[in-house]
Parts: C-alpha cells; sequence; structure tokens
C-alpha cells in the first residue's frame, strides 16, 4: 500500500509538472468531465478498450490534452497534439485534469480563478488552508500502446483532501 502511494504521487508529480511546465498544445483542449474518468470492465466511458487502435483512440478523445510518455527516453512525458502521437511505438499516453470541488479545471484555469503564476499552483492545491474550504481531485485515464494497439487502460485518481490529510469538511 505505501509502495502504491509513493508511486501514485511519483506519477501524479511527474504529469503535474508537465501540465504547468509546458504550457498548451497547439490544439484548443478542454478539461476533461468526470464521466469520462470511468473505467468499467475495461472500456472507458468513450468505448474505448484494449485492442483498439489509434482511430478510435482519436476519434474518443480529440479536444482534450494528452501526455505522451515514451518508455526509455530521457523527456518522461510532454503534452502533444492526438494527431502527432507516435502510436506505433511503446508510449502511454494520458487525460488528466484537477477536479476543484467537483468542477473540471485545468491548470491554467486554476492560475487565473486564483490569480497566482503557474509555479505556485503545486503550493496552493497542497496548502492546508486551501484544502480546508476545497475539495481538490486530480484524476487520471492512462493508455499503454504497443505497436499502434492499446494494450492496457488505467483509470485513477489522486485525493488532495487525503493525501495531505486535510479533512476537506473543516
Amino acid at each position: 500500500m505505501i509502495i502504491m502511494n509513493i508511486m501514485k504521487r511519483l506519477l501524479f508529480s511527474a504529469a503535474f509538472f508537465c501540465l504547468v511546465l509546458t504550457g498548451c498544445a497547439d490544439e484548443e483542449t478542454a478539461p476533461a468531465p468526470k464521466k469520462l474518468f470511468q473505467l468499467t470492465d475495461g472500456v472507458t466511458a468513450a468505448g474505448v478498450q484494449a485492442g483498439d487502435g489509434e482511430k478510435e483512440f482519436r476519434e474518443a478523445y480529440t479536444g482534450y490534452e494528452i501526455l505522451v510518455s515514451s518508455s526509455g527516453e530521457d523527456i518522461p512525458q510532454e503534452v502533444m497534439p492526438i494527431r502527432r502521437i507516435p502510436y506505433n511505438k511503446k508510449i502511454a499516453t494520458m487525460i488528466a485534469n484537477f477536479f476543484i470541488d467537483s468542477q473540471p479545471m485545468s491548470p491554467e484555469d486554476i492560475c487565473e480563478k486564483e490569480q497566482i503564476d503557474s509555479g505556485d499552483l503545486f503550493d496552493l492545491l497542497s496548502s492546508e488552508e486551501y484544502l480546508r474550504s476545497h475539495e481538490v481531485i486530480y484524476r487520471y485515464l492512462v493508455f499503454y500502446w504497443e505497436d499502434g494497439v492499446i494494450q492496457r487502460i488505467a483509470s485513477e485518481e489522486l485525493n488532495y483532501n487525503e493525501t495531505y490529510e486535510v479533512p476537506s469538511s473543516w
């Protein structure tokens, strides 16, 4: 259990910093709604499952910001337009965003709303004061690819109010 929590924090940290530091891709994207992160019996809410390929993925997820991670590369993740993803490589693609008080928000949206710089976002979202008055959840949907085919899909979340041990009901 401790190892899983550490792994989740590492995955979150890598994705979070990629989202904040890389900025927007060259396509307009929208925060993903909560239902997008549902995975039932290996099938996403958009109907994508292991064995599907680029066509199904693009039809389901065009319009969302996609993080791409290539195995064995020095740069662990980068934001990439869906049409430029190298689907035939061994990669992982991830759709992720924050939910503040159940509302999907991009890091840019949060910074604008809270009037902070992107470099201050992590401090804000992990501060005791902010977590006492807001529910903060980071949801992500990860697709593992090999030879142009989705091999496996995972859907998880990181609840900041639990992770940083600050009750959201205070």
